[in-house]
């Protein structure tokens, strides 16, 4: 018995350890974040998104992945402001092509052709947003 709480005191300490830390590292990154929209906004965009991407009739399985794909990468393209990257908004829009790039490299694969076209359509759509609240210059591409 004296064993086992040998063994579990420092795993469940390791543990406490790595929990906070990472508390910690959430709460440092929170405070460098900045928001272009407001709560409001963005939970408009996302249903107007969302409202678009019934169209392209996707199954549940490519939905599940496409709805991955696009969570991860809007992640990383939400962070691209942050206080603590330090990047001029060129750097941030080079990155967030960059981003866009990879997302549409992933996603190809799994939607048809139509499909496909109609997610880019969708995706400029929400970018020209974007451009205009961050005060860029909008370019088809």
């Amino acid at each position: 018995m004296k064993t086992i709480q040998l063994i579990f005191v420092p795993i469940f300490a390791l543990t406490c350890t790595s929990v906070i830390g990472q508390s910690q590292k959430q709460l440092e990154r929170e405070k460098n974040k900045v928001e272009i929209f407001s709560v409001e906004e963005r939970a408009n965009l996302q249903l107007l998104f969302y409202d678009k991407t019934k169209v392209m009739n996707l199954t549940e399985k490519v939905e599940e992945e496409y709805y991955r794909y696009l969570l991860h990468y809007v992640y990383d393209m939400h962070r691209l402001n942050d206080r603590d990257k330090d990047y001029t908004k060129e750097e941030i829009k080079e990155e967030l092509e960059k981003l866009i790039v990879k997302m549409n490299a992933k996603i190809e694969p799994i939607l048809t052709e139509q499909q496909f076209e109609v997610h880019v359509n969708n995706w400029n759509d929400m970018m020209k947003v974007v451009y205009f609240k961050s005060d860029w210059e909008w370019t088809e591409s």
